[in-house]
Parts: C-alpha cells; structure tokens; sequence
C-alpha cells in the first residue's frame, strides 16, 4: 500500500483541530451560563428552548485561557506527524532507489563503467559522484584506477589525496594551465608543481598550457625522470614567450619512445631517441627547427608517423635544399604545413616522399611578389614528391577523379576531388600575381600520364591578366570560369588557335607533338566582366574558327556542353541577335544578366 502523502496528513490534522475547537466552545459555554445542577443530558439541556444565557458576548469569541496552550500542543504534534511522515517517504524513497538495477551492479562493474566515464576528464567530475550514494563512495574510494588524473587546479590537499589513493598505479594525465595569474593561485601552482615533480616518474601523459607566468618554472618537471611518459604537450602563449628568454632547447629524459608530440613557442633538443616511435608530431611558432636539414633528420628517424603539422612561423628559416628524395615517411597519412615561409615550404615539400597520405592541407598565406624562387623546384615536371602529394603517385590507393584550381584575390587554391567522396588534399599559396604559377601548374599536370581532368577558376582582383596562358593547359581543361576582362579577352584570341600538344595517349618530354586546337577537352566555359560590344567581332571570329570550321579549313572541336557569357542586364536585349547566331554553331551558349 502506498503510504499517505503529506498534503493527505496535513487535512486530517486540520480536521482534528477543528473537532477539538468545537469541542473546547461548547464544554466552555458550560462554565459561564447560569444553570442548575448538571443535567444527566447536558447537550439536550443547552439545546432545550427555555434555556437562555447570560453571556453577552458571542459564543465563538469568548477567551479559554486553555485553548490557545492545546492549540500550541496540537500544532507542534503537527510538525512532529509531519516531520515523521517526510522521513518515512525519505525511506521509502531510498529503499526503492536501492532496488534500482544500478544500485544492484556489483562494485567491479561500477567501476569498469567509472572508469569509462572518467576517460578524458578530471578528477574534479569524480569528487561529485562520491555524493550520490554509499555504494559509490565505497565504489570510488576502493578503486586506484579512478584516481590516475592530477591538473594544477586541484587544491593541493586534493592533489596529495588523489596521488595517494592511486597508490603505485600511473597517472595518466597531468595538466598544467596558468590561465589565472593571480598570485594566490601562483602559490598553490608551486605546491601542485612539487607534488608533480615527486611522482614524475608515474606519468604518461603531461599538458602545459602557459599562458601567463613564468615559463621557466616548468622546465624542471619537463626535463625530471619520466620513463613513462607517451603524450607531451607545450603551449607556451604568446604573451609568455618573452618572460622565458632563455628556455631554448629543453632536453628530455631517457624512457619509452613518446607517441604524441605538440610543441608551441618552445624548441626540444630534437636529438634524443625517444623521439623515434612517434605517431604524431606536430610543431607551432619557434618550435619549427629553424634548420630543415635538422628537421629532415628528425623525420628520417620517426619510423611510424603518421601525421605532422608545421604552423605558423614567419621567420626566414631553412637553407636550400637540391632536389631529391631526401626523407620518405612511409606511413605519413596526414600532412599540414601551414604559414611557413616559402622558401621552408618549398624545400620541405619537395624534400619528403609520402606515398600513402590522404590528408594534404598546405596553406601559404605569406606575400611573396610575383613567382616565388622555389616555385619551379617544386612544380617542376617529372617531380615524383609533388605528384604523390597530389594522390597522383603510382603507389597511391585510392584514384583522383579530378582537381579544382581558383586564383583569387592573390591567392591560389587547388583542391583535389579523389574517388569515394574525399577531399582531403588541400592547397594554398599566396601569390598577389599567380599567372607564372597557374603556368607551371599547368605544365607540371599536363606531364603526368592519364592526368586527371582540371576545372580552373580565375577570379577578379589581379592585374597582367594579359599574361594568363592556356597553352600549358593542354588536354586536361575540362572547365575554365573566368572573372578578368583582360584574361577573358586573352581566352577568346587563344582559343580560336591551333598548337603542338602531347599526344593524348603519351606525356612527358618524350612524347609525341601533334597539332590540335588550344584545351581540345574544354567543356564548359564561362566569363565575366567583359566588355562584349567592344569583342563581338572577336566572339564571332571564335565561334567560325573552332567549332564550325568555316575559316580555319580545319576539323572543327567538338562545341562545348555549356558556354556563358555574364553581362550587364542593361545590355542582355541588344545582345539577343548575336546569342541567336552563336547558337546556330554552338546551341549551349548564351549570355545571362
């Protein structure tokens, strides 16, 4: 049975009270009214029509010195009925609770599911669940294995429990963050830092993130005893970068080869051998070694890596480096190089082999005036290192369907699109006048064999656009967009061309020149911005010449699937006689407003 709710307590109280009320009333009336000797059937009697009282006042206030201490009692016997009633549904409450199939689970499951929870978190997630109840208190005291994760927000009295209760067991993570600067937290940082230093020799994985502060004050747990560390991560903020004048080169202690490596504005003497098993690696600011031969030697030893980053680093770094296969990291899957100096860039990309990777993101945002000097080092024809970058490598698993080439604004992107929907080779080049590399891109594509289909895109915001060529281009245009009017005028003139190109079954220096119409496999072509009163006669010249026959004496191309011209709508009526003639030749063109 249910037991009552405390609102259904409460009414039956209340209706007592007001029996024991009325109660008081009548056998008060007795005292005060003027009658014989007690009745036998005193309620009659009061009741009686001849009887009549001498009190004056009313019956329901007339003051019963008593009633006002009984009412006391009864309110108090009210909270102690309803005090007990809480605590019997607080039992009942708890009794089912400890019924629930979670409360059932023995201690070890408890804890397996824990540790589960505690993956990736601090311990401060597992000082709140030691309130939900006994069974979990006991579960988590009892478990070292719940107790393995130390951060310098820990009180230190918290730090040296946590390090106790983990007894012999190694922590798995310490994280370090001087976020708050404050100098009551600088003090119990230096507490926390000793308690680290202490047990150093536990740790697998360590975190600095240093953001204000001194970071000298980590260099001696850096370079302590660590024999078991895997994972090291330094973020040294840039607000913090000047305070560590001085901390270059902080040397790491002998143990097991680290698998995960992350350095941000502090350099590692690279020379230490635990720095051979690494997975990933990954280097920001002044960690970048500012000689790439330093860095080579470094991947050269990293026999499983898998994913390496450089970021963020403008200095002049690096010295030259000649053309070659110097460094081949044979499980490198991922490579992200990103606002490195050109000439690092460079040499660096045209110095490693990576045969598998997948994931290619190459983000040069520095200003370099014109063609960058190693520009032609690494699209030069025949360079095995850049094609493999591009998934175009013989050894390559998976097949590129096609790469998208923009020039906008100075900056040149090339995505490549590859087979199963991936897109993950990325590249980008800042180049404020890109027309001499879109030619070696053009020139290197067109050289490998079975190339893959090219969509270019070129956009306004660039001058010289007189200097955009096609002829490097070859068979592999597939689509050409076009927003430069003087580069749209440039594509009329060549296009209505003839030249020597490959065979299209044959590349490299080798292979066999035929004659053929300029980009013989473009299919789509679309410009803007030009002035087309002042290019009719050359549009119409176009149009005659290459895909009607008519005054070159030639095999005419094939006309392409789709051909627009964007012009203003004021000008889209006047121009429909000359889109009616077009289309007698080529029925997808057209001009839109």
């Amino acid at each position: 049975m249910k037991p009552p709710t405390k609102d259904a307590i409460t009414k039956a109280l209340n209706i007592l009270l007001e029996s024991i009320q009325e109660e008081n009333k009548r056998a008060f009336a007795s005292r005060l009214v003027d009658t014989p000797p007690l009745h036998e059937n005193f309620d009659e009697f009061l009741m009686s029509p001849g009887y009549q009282c001498s009190c004056t006042y009313p019956l329901d206030s007339i003051p019963f010195k008593q009633l006002a201490t009984n009412a006391k009692a009864l309110g108090l016997a009210k909270s102690y009925l309803n005090k007990e009633a809480d605590d019997l549904i607080s039992r009942i409450q708890h009794y089912r609770n400890l019924a629930a199939p979670i409360h059932r689970l023995p201690e070890e499951i408890l804890v397996m599911i824990l540790e589960i929870f505690a993956a990736g978190r601090t311990v401060h997630g597992m000082l709140q669940l030691l309130r939900i109840g006994r069974l979990w208190y006991r579960a988590i005291v009892s478990a070292p294995q719940l107790w393995t994760r130390l951060d310098s927000a820990l009180p230190p009295k918290i730090a040296r429990l946590v390090v106790e209760r983990s007894k012999n067991l190694p922590i798995l993570s310490f994280d370090w963050n001087t976020a708050n600067g404050q100098d009551h937290y600088q003090e119990k940082r230096k507490e926390i830092l000793e308690i680290a230093l202490q047990n150093s020799t536990r740790f697998t994985l360590m975190k600095f993130q240093v953001s204000s502060g001194d970071p000298l004050e980590i260099r001696p747990l850096l370079e302590a005893p660590t024999p078991m560390l895997k994972n090291l991560t330094v973020e040294v903020g840039k607000g913090a970068v000047d305070r560590g004048v001085g901390f270059e080169g902080f040397v790491i202690s002998d143990g097991v080869p680290l698998k995960h490596l992350v350095l941000h504005d502090i350099s590692l003497n690279f020379d230490s051998p635990r720095l051979s098993g690494l997975i990933t690696l990954s280097l920001y600011r002044s960690a970048v070694p500012t000689s790439l031969p330093n860095l080579l030697q470094v991947l050269s030893a990293t026999q499983r890596l898998e994913e390496l980053t450089l970021g963020e680093n403008g200095q002049w770094i690096g010295e030259s480096i000649a053309l070659g296969p110097q460094v081949t990291l044979g499980h490198l899957k991922e490579l992200k190089v990103e606002d490195i100096t050109n000439h690092y860039c460079a040499t660096l990309l045209s110095s490693i082999c990576t045969p598998i990777c997948s994931r290619v993101y190459v983000r040069d945002s520095r200003q370099s005036d014109g063609t960058d000097p190693l520009d032609p080092l690494i699209w030069q024809p025949g360079n095995t290192q850049t094609a493999t970058l591009l998934g175009l490598g013989q050894q390559s698993d998976t097949r590129v369907l096609g790469i998208s080439i923009t020039a906008k604004y100075g900056v040149v992107i090339i995505h490549v699109r590859e087979q199963g929907g991936s897109d993950g080779r990325f590249f980008s080049f800042t180049r404020p006048q890109p027309w001499e590399l879109l030619k070696l891109l053009g020139q290197f594509l067109n050289d490998i064999p079975f190339g893959p289909p090219v969509d270019l895109t070129i956009s306004g915001g660039m001058a010289l656009g007189n200097s955009f060529d096609l002829a490097p281009w070859g068979f592999l245009l597939k689509s050409l967009g076009l927003s430069n009017p003087t580069a749209c005028v440039r594509v009329l003139e060549q296009l209505a061309q003839r030249t020597a190109v490959p065979s299209a079954s044959e590349r490299g220096t080798n292979a066999t020149q035929v004659e053929d119409w300029v980009c013989p496999n473009l299919q789509y072509i679309t410009l803007y911005n030009m002035d087309i009163e002042s290019q009719r006669e050359s549009l119409l010249s176009l149009v005659r010449k290459r895909w009607s026959g008519t005054e070159s004496g030639v095999a005419p191309a094939n006309p392409p699937s789709g051909f627009e011209i964007i012009c203003p709508r004021s000008v889209y009526k006047d121009l429909r006689e000359l889109e009616l003639e077009v289309q007698k030749v080529v029925p997808a063109f057209v001009f839109r407003g």
